[in-house]
């Protein structure tokens, strides 16, 4: 008796928990159903770059909804000066609020999130689809940016600038913080956002699933950040996130390779000082661009907008999601038509009343001609203020390596800070990177062939702890392999196209690190470091603002030496300056900023900010002739129109 009684237990157990599976089946299907996107090519890539999900989910709409009520203590950065959380951190406001009449609730979140926000069901990390919405990052966090004048009036978001407004490290800072407080609750959460919406209320299935995975994400990110900061330390808070002695970075600004390192190798970044400006990506076209990067260590668009994701916070799985594959496929594509097929408003069509005469265009790409063609190739005059030519991309030193060491042209050196190409593990890094993602079993194959000769090679020289961390890397890497038998989605190319030369054995050879000549094999050299920069394009200029690898030089005035570079600056939300052509960046009163607008002191003596090099022309713009001057005027006038 007692055993038929623990069977039919047993049977309807079972059944309890296929039903179950079922229905949770059934509500996965309403939460993550995707297809493919129809429609034409360009405005598939712009949905992807501005609005796609890449795995950068930051934390639930409704507690995007709700953050600067239940937490803001972690948000305050006591510099508000009457701007929302968003726009304290530099985000761009969405231009559909200003007329909104409601608030924000988690139904009209398209209209209220800041530009470059997705909304998504993948929990962050894992990628589990669920009924939970989060808001996440996108391309165009980063990558768009807008002008803003001295009358206050703000342009619409210019896909492709960089966001030189957004203080990124300064906001995860402020989220982790937040998420990490013991007092944050999911009841908590629910509750505030009952009373901001009180008309949007989760039926009783939806409202159980949502707060039990709520609950879920709570413990989840708290357990892992928790655990992460033991290698990333306690986030800073309040006023230090914005003190660049606290966090250096600033607006506009990242530290690429300190996260990448954490990322991919697991390692420690704080000694890392390759402090980043958020790049421009316009015309990233392979002609015009075969290597991206400042330093030229990335080819494939795709794998550069892959990178940026991995190190950003997106996880190997995320990243495997077709969705996810989907959109950073198409937003590279997008990047690589931005300014090409794609049109972007010119200088002139942003500022009429500066448009420059065309003797001065004229005599400019004279001296242009001169002075910078050779490395940067050129922009031929357009009759039309409005549009520009195609880019010429034709220089004897153009997609060439110029060292950072002294000034010593071609090749010889730009004489800039060089901490973008000598932190430490530059020369591991790109290994490391390479190893991260599986391909094809021929591919695999030379990928541990590859982590066994670094093994031996570290043993080799004296150096048993780094032979150590190569064969935990293998390890892992492993154990990757096996989750993607048949590569990852978006695993590195490894050979150009039509090379017959180039098999998966050849690249025991070839990849990365390679040979230098990166232009005859611009996959093979996949990632690579080459202690130098390279010489590219610079389609766009006024939206480059400010200049150099780490934005130390905050107009091409400066940069052009018409006139003296700045030693210190205040940067944060800056009017452009369009006669300078670059940011409007005051000088520091005793040492400090006093604008909680523009709050963080740029001291170009600080470690990897170095504002010198590229000394082109080499005049000093303190001494210049009137004939110097007015060249660079006239230079300045053409840089204005390409």
């Amino acid at each position: 008796m007692v055993r038929r009684a623990v069977n039919i237990a047993a049977i309807v157990v079972s059944c309890l928990a296929l039903v179950a599976s079922l229905g949770w089946l059934w509500l996965e299907g309403r939460w993550s159903a995707w297809s493919p996107p129809q429609g034409e090519p360009a405005a598939i890539g712009y949905n992807a770059f501005t609005k796609g999900a890449f795995g950068l989910e930051a934390f639930p709409l409704k507690y995007a909804v709700v953050a600067g009520r239940v937490s803001s203590a972690a948000f305050t950065t006591t510099l508000e000066d009457g701007r929302s959380l968003w726009e304290t951190f530099g985000f761009l406001p969405n231009s559909k609020a200003v007329t909104l009449k409601e608030p924000f609730c988690e139904g009209n979140a398209d209209k209220w999130l800041p530009y470059g926000f997705a909304v998504t069901n993948y929990v962050p990390a894992t990628a589990v689809q669920t009924s939970l919405k989060f808001a996440g990052l996108t391309c165009a966090s980063c990558h768009s940016g807008q002008l803003r004048q001295a009358n206050g009036k703000l342009s619409e978001p210019i896909s492709g600038m960089g966001n030189m407004d957004l203080d990124v490290i300064a906001f995860t800072d402020a989220v982790r913080n937040a998420v990490m407080d013991p007092d944050l609750t999911a009841d908590k959460i629910l509750n505030e956002y009952a009373k901001v919406c009180p008309s949007d209320s989760a039926g009783l299935i939806d409202g159980f699933v949502e707060k039990f995975m709520l609950d879920g994400w709570l413990s989840g990110i708290r357990e892992a950040m928790g655990g992460d900061s033991r290698k990333y330390g306690l986030p800073y808070h309040g006023i230090q996130m914005k003190q660049a002695d606290d966090i250096p970075a600033g607006p506009g600004r990242t530290r690429p390779f300190r996260s990448i390192v954490r990322v991919a190798m697991n390692l420690p970044g704080d000694e890392n000082y390759a402090y980043s400006k958020i790049p421009a990506v316009f015309e990233q076209n392979q002609d015009l661009r075969p290597r991206a990067q400042y330093d030229g260590s990335l080819g494939d668009p795709v794998t550069r907008s892959f990178i940026a994701a991995y190190a950003s916070g997106s996880s190997i799985k995320a990243l495997s999601k077709p969705e996810v594959v989907h959109n950073i496929r198409k937003a590279a594509a997008y990047t690589e038509d931005l300014g090409i097929g794609i049109p972007v408003k010119t200088f002139a069509t942003h500022f009429p009343d500066h448009a420059p005469a065309a003797a001065d265009v004229e005599h400019g790409l004279t001296v242009y001609k001169k002075h910078c063609a050779d490395c940067h190739g050129h922009r031929p005059i357009s009759a039309d203020p409005a549009k520009v030519e195609p880019w010429v991309a034709e220089g004897k030193y153009l997609h060439k390596l110029e060292g950072v060491g002294p000034l010593a042209p071609p090749n010889g050196g730009l004489g800039v800070d060089a901490e973008r190409v000598t932190f430490r593990y530059a020369h591991d890094l790109p290994l490391a990177i390479w190893t991260t993602l599986p391909g094809n079993p021929k591919i695999t194959a030379v990928q541990e062939k590859r982590l066994d000769k670094a093994i031996i090679d570290a043993q080799d020289a004296g150096a048993p702890a780094l032979a150590y961390f190569w064969q935990k890397q293998k390890e892992q890497f492993l154990l990757t392999k096996r989750q993607y038998r048949l590569g990852h989605p978006l695993y590195f190319p490894a050979c150009p196209e039509g090379d017959a030369t180039c098999t998966p054995e050849s690249l025991l050879d070839r990849a990365p690190p390679c040979a230098l000549d990166f232009k005859a094999y611009p996959q093979t050299c996949e990632i690579t470091d080459f202690e130098a920069f390279v010489n590219n394009p610079i389609p766009y200029a006024f939206l480059r603002a400010p200049y150099l690898h780490n934005g130390s030089v905050p107009t091409m005035a400066q940069l052009i030496n018409l006139e003296k570079r700045q030693p210190q600056f205040c940067r944060g939300q800056n009017v452009y300056d369009p006669e300078n052509l670059g940011y409007k960046a005051p000088n520091p009163v005793d040492g400090k900023c006093t604008n909680p607008r523009e709050a963080f002191l740029f001291d170009t003596k600080v470690r990897g900010n170095g504002n010198f090099g590229h000394n082109y022309p080499a005049w000093d713009p303190e001494k210049l002739t009137d004939r110097q001057r007015a060249d660079l005027q006239a230079l300045l006038a053409y840089l204005k129109t390409i």
